[in-house]
């Protein structure tokens, strides 16, 4: 594992993942070798925390969406079920189900939906 990345070798990640060039598990397994061990988004404005062991990077806020107040749990699976969805899709259809924010652990393999009031669905990626 290389923890050193640079920006610019981050941003050339995100850049690929973006463009469709690499799939999601590629682009779990290239952060991960290079030290990434977790990422968050902010639902409301699509912006990325992504987290090492040494460095930290965040990308740009990508929208402006309005997370309801209501915690809709079935509408959050289908959201997550409906794998196909681009990612702004994604973004808006969790909003609206309540989801504020939501963390993928790297190492584990699994994604944490959060909701305003504490709200929590737990999926195991099946990567």
């Amino acid at each position: 594992m290389n923890d050193k990345i640079t920006e610019s070798e981050f941003q050339e990640i995100i850049s690929r993942r973006s463009s469709g060039v690499i799939d999601f598990s590629p682009f779990l397994d290239e952060l991960s070798q290079r030290g990434i061990n977790e990422y968050e988004i902010e639902v409301a404005t699509g912006q990325a925390t992504y987290k090492g062991v040494y460095k930290e990077f965040k990308t740009d806020s990508q929208v402006n969406l309005v997370v309801s107040d209501n915690f809709n749990r079935n509408k959050v699976l289908a959201a997550v079920a409906n794998i196909s969805l681009p990612f702004l899709t994604f973004l808006q259809e969790i909003a609206e189900a309540g989801i504020v924010s939501y963390r993928v652990l790297i190492p584990e393999k699994k994604v944490l939906y959060l909701g305003a009031r504490g709200e929590e669905i737990e999926e195991q990626l099946k990567i």
